[in-house]
């Protein structure tokens, strides 16, 4: 199976989500799922980098959109993201993406 990765950057100024975490994990890469992994980076730290991994070649101006929409919504920044697709779709990226932000708050 071949995989295809992806790199975003952006960068912004440093709020992380609010709350006190330094690691999160988020879903699982089961049937058709993806999981989310984050790190926050120094508090000082004004990028936010997400690396997506995915078996679904040739995507990548979907995932584009699905990003720059939760980076424009959300602006998350100082963190690293990992997301580990197995074939989700859009609505359940973005949704694992509404509950790592839920995630970073909470802590």
């Amino acid at each position: 199976m071949a995989l295809e990765r992806l790199e975003f950057e952006f960068v912004g100024e440093p709020e992380n989500g609010g709350g006190d975490w330094e690691y999160l994990h988020i879903g699982h890469v089961m049937s058709g799922d993806l999981e989310i992994l984050a790190e926050r980076l120094p508090a000082e730290a004004d990028v936010t980098r997400i690396h997506v991994t995915t078996g679904a070649v040739g995507f990548g101006s979907v995932w584009q959109m699905v990003i720059d929409e939760f980076m424009t919504t959300h602006e998350v920044y100082g963190c690293e993201i990992w997301i580990n697709d197995d074939g989700a779709t859009p609505a359940v990226v973005k949704l694992r993406l509404w509950q790592l932000v839920k995630e970073m708050s909470a802590k």
